[in-house]
């Protein structure tokens, strides 16, 4: 008996997904997102950096019900977070 994943034979399988033998179509959009990933990602260094500055995790923790409490940020205070001076909108 096949296994609930198998599609009988013949069955076209939706579009964007995949097969066992490799991607459903030729323009699968994983391979674009693949090429120049060296590019964008992080070095070793920076990224040890960024993980440094992150708060301990029960500040993290305390942050996060903070913001869930108080029903998330106004897109003033999300845009002030970011570091950029937005006018406010009337």
């Amino acid at each position: 008996m096949a296994e609930s994943s198998e599609r009988p034979e013949g069955e076209v399988p939706p579009p964007g997904t995949t097969n066992k033998e490799g991607p459903a179509s030729p323009h699968d959009p994983r391979e674009a997102l693949k090429r120049g990933l060296e590019h964008t990602r992080l070095s070793p260094e920076l990224k040890a950096q960024v993980l440094a500055e992150l708060p301990p995790p029960e500040e993290m923790e305390r942050m996060y019900r903070e913001l869930i409490e108080k029903g998330g940020l106004s897109s003033e205070e999300f845009f002030a977070s970011l570091g950029l001076d937005v006018e406010p909108q009337p």
